[in-house]
């Protein structure tokens, strides 16, 4: 997660207008501390797709993960990239459409603003392929903004990340059978990097790179994890959670596969009792996945359910950008094209869901609950679908930059730090504060 107490909005973009090349011109004035500066770059590849990333002033180009221009996209539909992240700091997204003429329009939109869109902002039809292609530069503040910069729903409470770095929740703060005080709405002070609620508890990364747990914190505490990381995601009774080195570490103490990740999920945010499965993406792209890859049927194990084999933990082959464990199922963004995969049960005891039917298109994140999933369209719009028992899947609309989903509610994060969540209120989960 980023650094919350930079806010950088840089913009710029990838070709000259008309000349189908791009020109090395003089960086802007100096500048103070408040101000960053920025490029948008841009090359063809053999493909026929067009990638991109943003360069900073002086420093070097930053990739976003999903930073692909599709051939077949649709004309004058925008895309967004996932977060362009520099020095640890969440900056925004870069936009991109195709126009009539062949030429492909860009423009940066900030974690706290609105889409901009500088003068030279077009990438030309006849681009030599392998030639990364770089704007005009701009000058940009780098003042904090007020509001959220994350925002992770959990089974009944939520937990958003405020951009000076504290984190508020609210929701439920007792046991939901016992009504026993359990406190994983009750956040810690200290400045974080990253948070994630789960069932009865919330764990969240501290700029320190050190972990903090709290609510019923029995699993996190027979493993806790010492060190510095950078992800997390915690489940139904532990935290899984990504070391600075890239290895993920689990304090149910699983049998983690070894290797170097960049992203990690444990049997889905607020999500994780029925199917007690982790995911993550390795470098490679490919998805590795360990733990339960069955599920029960008709009814709980202990009341005389049977357990079938429903392959959440079967990743499909291929490159993926990201990943998501719900209950049943997974789904991930392939890194190709932006769409969705899941794969796993697709219905809850003998009745059908859909959470494994994920719709056409592209998409720049993706959130898996219990039986149902939600993705972020890669035109800022959020799609949900599978289970709907309390509205929980009939997203608003307006423009987001992430989304959560957690038992039988969803929340958004808009633009401008805003919150907003729908579903099931019960707890007062859905009662996001003001930005």
């Amino acid at each position: 997660m980023p650094n919350p107490t930079r806010r950088i909005i840089a913009v710029a973009v990838a070709a000259i207008v008309a000349a189908a090349v791009a020109l090395d011109l003089p960086s802007a004035a100096a500048q103070s501390d408040d101000e960053q500066a920025g490029r948008i770059v841009a090359q063809r590849l053999a493909d026929g797709r067009t990638e991109f990333g943003w360069q900073p002033a002086g420093g070097a180009r930053v990739l976003p993960r999903a930073r692909y221009f599709p051939t077949d996209t649709q004309v004058d539909r925008w895309l967004n990239s996932s977060p362009v992240e520099v020095d640890g700091a969440e900056i925004g997204r870069i936009n991109a459409r195709l126009l009539a003429d062949g030429r492909i329009e860009f423009g940066f939109t900030p974690t706290d603003g609105e889409r901009i869109e500088p003068r030279a902002r077009y990438f030309p039809v006849d681009a030599r392929v392998g030639r990364w292609l770089r704007s005009t530069e701009i000058t940009i503040s780098v003042a904090p903004a007020a509001g959220f910069i994350a925002v992770s729903a959990g089974d009944d409470h939520t937990c958003g990340l405020r951009t000076t770095g504290a984190i508020e929740c609210w929701g439920a703060n007792a046991h939901f059978y016992t009504g026993e005080y359990t406190g994983q709405s009750d956040a810690p002070e200290g400045k974080f990097v990253a948070v994630s609620a789960g069932n009865l508890l919330t764990c969240a990364i501290r700029e320190s790179g050190e972990i903090t747990c709290w609510g019923e914190t029995t699993g996190v505490e027979q493993h806790p994890l010492t060190g510095r990381y950078s992800a997390l995601e915690a489940g139904w009774y532990g935290v899984c959670a990504i070391r600075e080195s890239g290895e993920i570490e689990c304090s149910q103490d699983e049998d983690v596969p070894a290797g170097s990740y960049i992203a990690v999920s444990t049997g889905g945010t607020g999500a994780g009792r029925p199917g007690y499965h982790t995911c993550g993406v390795r470098e490679s792209g490919e998805i590795e996945c360990w733990g339960n890859n069955e599920g029960w049927i008709t009814n709980y194990p202990e009341e005389g359910g049977e357990y079938v084999w429903y392959g959440q933990a079967t990743p499909p082959a291929g490159s993926f950008s990201t990943v998501s464990a719900g209950g049943y199922h997974t789904c991930a963004i392939r890194e190709s094209d932006g769409t969705i995969e899941c794969w796993g049960a697709n219905h809850a005891f003998p009745f059908p869901t859909g959470a494994t039917d994920a719709p056409a298109g592209s998409f720049s994140a993706v959130s898996a609950g219990v039986f149902r999933t939600c993705g972020l369209r890669s035109d800022s719009a959020i799609q949900c679908w599978g289970h709907n028992n309390y509205g929980e899947n009939d997203a608003p609309a307006g423009s987001f930059t992430a989304v959560s989903a957690g038992l039988w509610h969803t929340c958004g994060l808009h633009a401008d730090g805003a919150i907003e969540c729908w579903g099931s209120n019960e707890y007062g989960q859905t009662d996001a504060p003001a930005p």
